[in-house]
């Protein structure tokens, strides 16, 4: 409420209320008594208001009090004598926006004001409260005070202070109205501005600020703004570095993965290679195999052989022996022979000695011991040369033997090394058989590889496909950060938005 509004609505309150010149000139007369009873009143209403919690805090010192006392008295005279005049309305108007602004709550204002109009009802109903006077010297007693004017001056008080006490909470509530809308007209331009600065942001201008006037409108705004925007450019600028990292990082696992996707193809095809070669490899070990246990089984029948040539060769020598033995008897025999045709020849020499000396009688006889010497003499060479050829033959059986010992020791050495030979090829073909098996399994570890690389050469390509989507992504994401404008440092000032710029 302002002043000029107050005085234009005072005649009608003050008409309403019956309060004219004649009634306000009757209350003018209260001011004596109310006066001498106002400084104990205030004093006992600032006693009260320092006892009671809820409005003790409103007054911090005794010079605070004192000076709100001596107001207050100025005040109450200004009531009771009836001036309604422009220092009144400006000292209620006053103490309205006063009581607006510190919060006071107005049953506070009122309980306060009857505490002060108990003290001055008191005082006005002593003052003209009818009483008896003796009379002196025969004179008669005499009424003083007048009851009436008791009964008008309460009613013309009672009047003038629920219109003071009117006034004033009507001051505070038109106070507390002009600024609940000077509050929601603040608020509306700091949600307009709050509503351009997001607009500005969702612009990617993150390096402004408010006007210092609306900071101070609405600093707790202000202040949470200047850290939205403190948060955002921070956000931001991590974004986009991250960004940036992710974008690097794309690019460099892209590359890698498609550099080992290459490797991949290779080693897959060496594998396949790999697994082919094994696998003709696992064949020929499978034949090695085989031909092994048939080269045992050979090498057992040629023990077998060996064995038997070997008794074959043990037969041929004791037949040689025999033989041998054989010759040695007709060497003997040969030799009797040929001392028989020795002892022949002497007897068919002495035979024809005799037959000469017998003369004619004796040629017959001298002719048959010749012929018998000369017999003799053959069967001497044929002995001699039957011994000659049965010395040969008992060296060729005696060389025969030999041999046959040689040749029965060389099966014996042949049949050990077969034996050995048919034993180490019994262990090779084992050998073989393991080395056939583990083949095997190298073949299948190797197939199963093979597979794998192949799996995960799959999996590499899905892998190198979501690598260039991800940073085809983060491109994007870092193209979008890259549009926001971001402080590059804590000291950088930010562009301010001007109060015309909320308009």
């Amino acid at each position: 409420m302002t002043i000029d509004h107050t005085v234009l609505d005072i005649d009608s309150r003050l008409r309403f209320l019956g309060l004219g010149k004649a009634e306000l000139d009757q209350m003018e007369g209260l001011v004596g008594p109310i006066s001498r009873v106002l400084p104990q009143a205030l004093n006992d209403f600032y006693l009260k208001i320092s006892e009671t919690p809820e409005v003790a805090h409103f007054f911090t010192s005794d010079e605070q009090k004192a000076d709100a006392s001596s107001k207050q008295y100025e005040h109450w005279k200004k009531i009771v004598s009836g001036r309604f005049g422009a220092d009144y309305f400006r000292d209620v108007e006053r103490i309205g926006v006063t009581h607006a602004r510190i919060g006071l709550d107005p049953r506070w204002y009122i309980a306060g004001n009857s505490l002060l109009i108990e003290h001055i009802v008191e005082a006005v109903v002593r003052e003209n409260w009818p009483t008896v006077v003796r009379g002196g010297f025969g004179r008669k007693p005499r009424i003083t005070g007048n009851e009436e004017k008791l009964a008008k001056d309460l009613g013309l008080l009672i009047k003038a202070t629920m219109l003071d006490m009117e006034l004033a909470v009507t001051s505070a509530l038109n106070e507390l109205e002009k600024q609940r809308k000077m509050a929601k007209q603040e608020q509306e331009e700091a949600l307009e501005m709050l509503a351009i600065a997001l607009e500005r942001v969702a612009e990617g201008n993150l390096v402004l600020s408010v006007d210092e006037k609306l900071k101070e409108k609405s600093p707790r705004l202000g202040s949470a703004f200047e850290k939205l925007l403190n948060g955002l450019g921070g956000l931001i600028s991590s974004v986009r570095e991250t960004a940036e990292k992710v974008e690097a990082d794309g690019r460099a696992v892209g590359e890698a993965s498609r550099n080992v996707a290459q490797q991949m193809n290779v080693q897959v095809s060496g594998l396949d290679t790999i697994v082919h070669t094994i696998e003709e490899v696992t064949v020929s070990v499978k034949a090695v195999a085989d031909q092994t246990v048939h080269a045992d089984t050979a090498v057992k029948d040629c023990c077998k052989e060996a064995e038997r040539g070997q008794e074959i060769v043990s037969d041929a020598s004791a037949a040689i022996t025999k033989i041998s033995d054989s010759s040695g008897q007709i060497s003997q025999i040969i030799g009797m022979i040929d001392e028989l045709a020795l002892q022949t020849n002497l007897l068919a020499l002495n035979a024809g000695v005799e037959a000469a000396r017998a003369g004619d009688a004796g040629k017959g006889f001298g002719v048959v011991a010749q012929e018998v010497r000369a017999l003799a003499g053959r069967s001497a060479d044929a002995a001699k040369q039957i011994k000659t050829l049965v010395s040969m033959s008992v060296r060729d059986v005696e060389e025969g033997v030999k041999l046959a010992g040689s040749a029965g020791s060389a099966i014996g050495n042949t049949r050990s090394s077969v034996e050995s030979v048919g034993g180490l090829i019994g262990q090779i073909a084992e050998a073989s058989a393991t080395q056939a098996t583990r083949v095997d399994a190298i073949n299948r570890d190797t197939v199963r590889l093979a597979q794998d690389t192949k799996r995960s050469a799959s999996v590499l390509h899905n892998t190198i496909k979501i690598g260039q989507q991800l940073e085809v992504s983060s491109s994007q994401l870092l193209q979008l950060v890259t549009n926001f404008k971001v402080r590059k440092s804590g000291h950088e000032r930010m562009s301010a938005l001007s109060a015309a710029e909320w308009s």
